[in-house]
């Protein structure tokens, strides 16, 4: 299993705090000999709504078109990943607020969400809330 993203806790308490319950950390995903590892499984309203949450960081001093890049690629192989196995799941990418108010908010974050219907947590590390789901 890889390790826990820097953020991990702080998405899990948030979504907690939202009212979810966590039933995976690090939820496997197996296409053929490839396994992929997901950052979180968790459900809502007795166990019928069901999502896949992924944590970024997008620290900073960091490249934020780097750290776009990763996360999206990321992403899209799991969005390509959850089809093959044929989970119903909705993946969503858990990101700090500062990263929404930076490139999440700029013409190209705008595009890149509308383009590849991008589901977002946007999260405050600080408080360990989610302040805002963008689905």
């Amino acid at each position: 299993m890889p390790a826990k993203d820097y953020y991990h806790d702080s998405v899990v308490n948030g979504l907690i705090k939202d009212g979810w319950t966590i039933t995976n950390e690090q939820f496997p995903i197996r296409v053929a000999e490839r396994r992929f590892w997901i950052d979180i499984r968790a459900t809502k309203s007795n166990g019928e709504t069901i999502i896949l949450v992924e944590v970024k960081r997008f620290y900073p001093g960091q490249s934020m078109v780097e750290a776009l890049e990763n996360a999206l690629g990321q992403y899209m192989l799991y969005v390509a990943a959850l089809k093959y196995v044929e989970e119903n799941a909705q993946l969503i990418l858990a990101i700090p607020l500062l990263a929404y108010n930076g490139i999440f908010s700029e013409p190209i974050g705008e595009v890149i969400r509308q383009t590849f219907n991008l589901k977002l947590a946007v999260f405050d590390p600080e408080t360990e809330e989610i302040i805002q789901w963008i689905l």
